[in-house]
């Protein structure tokens, strides 16, 4: 392809995705952070106050129930660090998700309601389905396929014959639309590698979502001593693990504990069923095939902690300039090539 064909490819799929990619990007940047964010933002509803008796997970849950009558917890997280709180997904008959915070030290209800008490909840939903379902998600999948077109093709007409560090200068004393439009290109050009592999991971993680078989069976109703039971029977598979996370099923009850020793998103897998109170399966984290496993932590940073949240953070920020900027330049361009008299025919 001619390098004007490389440019049009460029802004055509810049312009269109422009706005989801800014939603990804500031969404991505906020989730870089969740706990310590939710803390800033709400630490009435999202801080443990760290006095009282220490719940089990199975008391959290009951009284992340009671706090939305006719809601069934689906899903529970464990406290992270001793900051942390329980953290409850539910769902009421209608199928609406509603969510609860449970304070581990004592057992008040810090928050409860729907998406909107949630914002960092609400951001990941917006990052990874645009809040919209699979409609969402294959939005979100078109995404990182544009961001990546994006990225080669931005490379592929700027790529200088020779001298590329003079390719990549920013000549301060042009007017203002001028050295936008090279700011545009240098930071683009030096963020591309980075921003490959953030799509690249991206698309992956989501695609397989899109074809995974929809709808389940509602939660059982469980008891808080049912829980702790058949988390500790779970527990038995994994010892010393700690407890990222239990899933309520209509017949058992997946439990994931944290596996450190393969990366930082990791989990080790027990399956116990509700009905004979017997492990039904137990994975390592080693032996998982799951592609989110080895992708996740790449698309998080932390593969590269502690600097790699940093650096993942810059790097969203500045596909968030890029996304403003690409249109402000096509804009002003526009407006440019509007101003220029068209001669008369002869």
């Amino acid at each position: 392809m001619s390098r004007p064909q490389w440019l049009r490819l460029h802004r055509y799929a810049g312009l269109i995705m422009a706005l989801f990619l800014l939603v990804q990007a500031m969404t991505g940047a906020l989730l870089l952070y969740r706990g310590p964010v939710e803390r800033l933002l709400d630490p009435a509803g999202q801080a443990s106050r760290g006095h009282g008796p220490i719940l089990s997970a199975g008391q959290a849950m009951a009284l992340a129930s009671v706090a939305i009558p006719g809601a069934r917890v689906t899903r529970l997280f464990a406290p992270d660090t001793s900051r942390s709180t329980w953290f409850a997904h539910m769902a009421r008959a209608d199928g609406e998700a509603v969510y609860a915070t449970v304070d581990p030290a004592g057992g008040a209800v810090l928050r409860a309601g729907g998406l909107s008490r949630f914002p960092l909840e609400a951001a990941l939903q917006l990052h990874y389905r645009l809040l919209s379902g699979r409609a969402g998600m294959a939005v979100i999948a078109l995404n990182g396929l544009a961001l990546l077109l994006m990225a080669g093709s931005g490379l592929a007409y700027w790529w200088p014959k020779r001298n590329p560090a003079k390719a990549l200068a920013v000549r301060w004393s042009l007017s203002p639309r001028l050295v936008l439009r090279q700011a545009h290109r240098t930071l683009g050009v030096v963020a591309a590698a980075f921003l490959i592999l953030l799509s690249a991971t991206g698309f992956l993680l989501v695609f397989p979502d899109l074809f995974a078989s929809g709808g389940s069976a509602p939660p059982a109703v469980v008891t808080a001593a049912q829980v702790d039971r058949e988390l500790a029977l779970a527990q038995s598979a994994f010892p010393g693990a700690a407890l990222r996370d239990i899933r309520i099923g209509s017949n058992r009850l997946t439990v994931n504990f944290h596996a450190p020793e393969r990366n930082a998103r990791a989990v080790h897998v027990v399956a116990v069923s509700l009905a004979g109170a017997h492990i039904v399966s137990a994975k390592p984290a080693q032996a998982s095939r799951a592609l989110w496993m080895p992708l996740l932590p790449i698309h998080s940073g932390e593969f590269l902690a502690p600097v790699g949240p940093p650096v993942w953070l810059v790097v969203a920020l500045s596909l968030a300039a890029l996304a403003i900027s690409g249109p402000i330049i096509w804009w002003h361009a526009t407006a440019q090539r509007r101003r220029i008299p068209r001669k008369a025919p002869a």
